[in-house]
């Protein structure tokens, strides 16, 4: 038998003991072995590990489709349906839990919320990643506190619209015109603070590593020293309330703010029985 179906057979094997066995029936190696102990082992810890076996079991899908399947479109296909096949895996074993336990949940799915985070998140991630190949690139290890140059540069604008001279364009109200000025002001003065507390930290911290011809490692974990430091020290003036930046009291009127039509999508899991109060 090829190395891929003897995986394959070991993966549906696992998955199975899991699910239909373990979770549904109490019956799998973990139900077994707890049996063996004299009942000894928590029942939701059964049930957790279980789930781990499953989860872990569409992992190993996962890895056949990338090590045994020919290259070809099926294979192309197979990989960029794996995050569904994963997905699937998840709410199976969660159907099948909830069942066995004889109870229920709803998920309910929001497409517009789905989509707005995935944008949010995913350009969030996205900067991060650019800032860590283009310091790669430059300087041979992975600067792990450029996130917290993006922030010093965020707070920058803050001190300055609270500063005594700017504090009157930024507290006044809104009065149907929007002023640019604070907000170019701030955008070049932050970018040349930030780009001179970059340099200033390189030449006291950095450079010395470089004369010493330290490690990339090296050079990782001190960056991941200045990002401690730097979120501490910003984190003890600031506190950890939400700021808002608003250059003008006309940014943000409720009656600018988008209304896209969302369409939500309910899930019910587990046992789908009426119950007495709801007949």
């Amino acid at each position: 038998m090829p190395r891929g179906w003897r995986r394959f057979a070991i993966a549906v094997l696992f998955f199975v003991d899991a699910t239909l066995l373990g979770l549904l029936h109490g019956q799998g190696i973990l139900n077994q072995i707890d049996q063996i102990l004299g009942n000894g082992l928590p029942n939701d810890l059964v049930w957790i590990l279980q789930i781990v076996e499953a989860i872990s079991a569409g992992f190993a899908f996962v890895k056949i489709i990338f090590d045994d399947i020919k290259p070809g479109m099926a294979r192309n296909v197979a990989i960029a349906l794996s995050p569904l096949l994963l997905l699937l895996i998840v709410f199976f074993t969660l159907e099948i839990l909830l069942q066995g336990l004889d109870s229920r949940a709803s998920i309910v799915l929001d497409m517009v919320s789905i989509g707005t985070n995935t944008l949010i998140w995913s350009s969030t991630y996205l900067a991060i990643a650019l800032g860590l190949t283009l310091t790669y690139k430059v300087q041979r290890y992975g600067n792990f506190a450029q996130s917290e140059f993006f922030m010093v540069g965020m707070f920058l604008a803050m001190v300055i619209a609270w500063s005594d001279y700017y504090s009157p364009i930024y507290e006044a109200p809104a009065d149907g015109v929007i002023a640019w000025s604070l907000l170019l002001r701030v955008l070049v003065f932050a970018f040349v603070c930030t780009g001179l507390v970059g340099v200033m930290i390189d030449i006291l911290v950095y450079r010395g590593f470089r004369l010493r011809k330290a490690t990339p490692q090296v050079m990782m974990i001190a960056s991941l020293g200045i990002a401690l430091i730097l979120r501490a020290i910003f984190f003890l003036r600031f506190g950890s309330s939400r700021n808002i930046f608003e250059p003008d009291g006309d940014i943000r009127i409720s009656n600018m703010s988008w209304k896209i039509p969302t369409q939500k999508l309910k899930i019910n899991l587990g046992n789908r029985d009426l119950r007495a109060s709801e007949d």
